[in-house]
């Protein structure tokens, strides 16, 4: 099995260094996409034949080939979507980031030296690694993409090691992620609620009374309370995350649902729209898939189909079994739940029913644990 990591390293250049190098390199990306798309091609090596002389006018080999792989790779994407029947575009982007790979850049960590193509050459770069991110510069050094956000340029550095596949013990645990209960294991520990929400609160009631002001000073302060907002929902994840693996012993499957298109097909009201667009739960998915593989634990997911209407003793589906946000109640049997518990047993049982696992049945347990807050 391959880890992966990735570090994030702030680069102390100006961004008129490196920013027709990016100007460059996004009109090759559009340029590439554009071809693509007029011509339904997302053939890597066809691509490469129509548009490498034209790229190598204004790029380096190295990177014109990076460019032309990573509009390949937006193409494909498009037409999977198109497949699907989505809507889709031609990818074209305003500021693309740089993909570097071994050709493209080099880095001493002895040193705290790096080096990167660009338009005009090769330069160097003065760099300082995060003492937390040290653990991973004896990993495998894979690719590399720097791109600039307000103005500060960033360069976030793939790094890989191949491990051992988990041993496991046979124990499963479901994880339903929720809007008020962060995460609801199967297990029976509740995580987030209480503290989140109080935070959250109050970072609304501050943007609205900013908003409503409108001045100049409200709109750096409205920046401001955003990185704030931001860096607790990350630390937030981070906590909660570790908590959750730690719970566990090493060698579980973790079972969580797809949630990929949920923001999109969630039937919510507004409120909680609004609560479903705050929480970032791909973030918290990647924290726990990085947190559980160091661990030895081994990540599986399940479809969300009828996960919150499904009965988990009974196994009755139904949309009215869902009394409320909180609330589950069987129509059928009149089994009563916390409804993130319900749905996190049945995500449970649907990973174990998709494997076939001997004596699969339901199996109710008293609640036992539950923890709240950060």
């Amino acid at each position: 099995m391959e880890l992966t990591r990735t570090i994030k390293l702030k680069l102390n250049i100006p961004v008129e260094t490196i920013k027709p190098t990016i100007e460059a390199y996004t009109k090759a990306f559009n340029f590439v996409c554009q071809v693509g798309w007029n011509d339904s091609d997302s053939n890597g090596v066809s691509l490469h034949h129509k548009t490498y002389s034209f790229l190598r006018e204004y790029l380096p080999s190295q990177l014109a080939v990076s460019a032309r792989m990573k509009a390949t790779e937006a193409i494909k994407s498009v037409k999977a979507k198109l497949k699907k029947k989505q809507k889709a575009t031609c990818p074209q982007a305003k500021q693309s980031s740089i993909r570097y790979d071994a050709r493209s850049f080099n880095i001493w960590f002895d040193r705290n030296e790096l080096s990167l193509l660009t338009i005009g050459g090769r330069i160097k770069i003065l760099i300082s690694v995060p003492e937390y991110f040290k653990q991973y510069l004896t990993w495998k050094r894979c690719s590399a993409d720097l791109f600039v956000r307000k103005n500060k340029v960033f360069l976030n550095i793939v790094f890989s090691k191949e491990v051992a596949d988990p041993e496991l013990i046979g124990k499963v645990v479901g994880i339903d992620r929720g809007i008020k209960k962060i995460a609801v294991t199967s297990k029976n520990q509740f995580f987030g609620g209480g503290q989140i929400k109080k935070v959250s609160k109050r970072y609304e009631k501050i943007r609205k009374a900013l908003q409503s002001r409108g001045s100049k000073s409200a709109k750096r302060h409205l920046r401001k309370i955003s990185k704030k907002e931001n860096r607790f929902r990350t630390d937030a994840n981070h906590v909660i995350t570790k908590r959750i693996v730690e719970s566990f012993d090493s060698g579980t499957v973790i079972v969580l649902e797809k949630l990929t298109g949920i923001r999109q097909t969630a039937r919510l009201r507004k409120k909680q729209r609004k609560d479903l667009h705050k929480w970032n739960f791909f973030q918290f998915e990647q924290f726990l898939t990085y947190k559980a593989e160091a661990r030895g634990d081994k990540l599986a997911y399940v479809s969300a189909r009828y996960t919150s209407q499904k009965c988990s003793v009974c196994g009755y589906i139904s949309r009215s079994n869902r009394q409320s946000q909180s609330v589950f109640k069987c129509k059928h049997c009149g089994f009563s739940l916390s409804a993130d518990l319900n749905a996190s047993r049945n995500i449970r049982q649907n990973y174990l029913d998709a494997i076939c696992y001997p004596g699969s049945a339901p199996v109710n347990e008293r609640i036992v644990a539950a923890a709240s807050g950060r």
